[in-house]
């Protein structure tokens, strides 16, 4: 009678390691389990996953970096257009001095306009956002200077 209940166990048990192989704990059977925590499996799952998680925080501290940074650059363009802006602003007012300087000389009234026009086509490229800081700028020094010239 011991000989067949140890046959019949031995039967069950090596029909049920049969049905195993599962890594998933989740899914894997009692079997499973056991063999997966003898062999290192979770272990080397829980070293993958903690590995993932370093790699992904990682990620997101070089994003929040980049962001930073982005966002000290936009400060910076900021500051830069603002000074653009009032460098416009003060070539119109230039241009509105040289204007009243100029009374009725209509020599010194077209080249006060055509000084105006490029004061519009720098401004037009600023606000575009596709003017140079260096070049527009030293266009309006050089367009003060003309007009200061009048």
């Amino acid at each position: 009678m011991r000989i067949v209940q140890f046959s019949i166990v031995a039967g069950v048990m090596i029909g049920l390691m049969g049905c195993t192989g599962s890594t998933d704990p989740e899914t894997a059977s009692l079997f499973d389990n056991i063999n997966n925590l003898q062999s290192g499996e979770y272990d080397r799952q829980i070293a993958q996953n903690e590995a993932d998680a370093a790699a992904i925080l990682a990620n997101n501290r070089a994003a929040e970096q980049r962001i930073a940074g982005l966002e000290s650059q936009r400060g910076v363009n900021a500051r830069t257009i603002g000074e653009l802006k009032s460098r416009v602003a003060s070539a119109r007012n230039s241009a509105a001095q040289a204007r009243a300087n100029a009374g009725g000389d209509t020599v010194k009234l077209q080249r006060i306009s055509a000084l105006e026009g490029q004061i519009t086509a720098v401004e037009a490229e600023i606000n575009a956002g596709s003017a140079d800081p260096r070049s527009a700028s030293s266009e309006l020094s050089r367009i003060r200077s003309a007009l200061n010239a009048i």
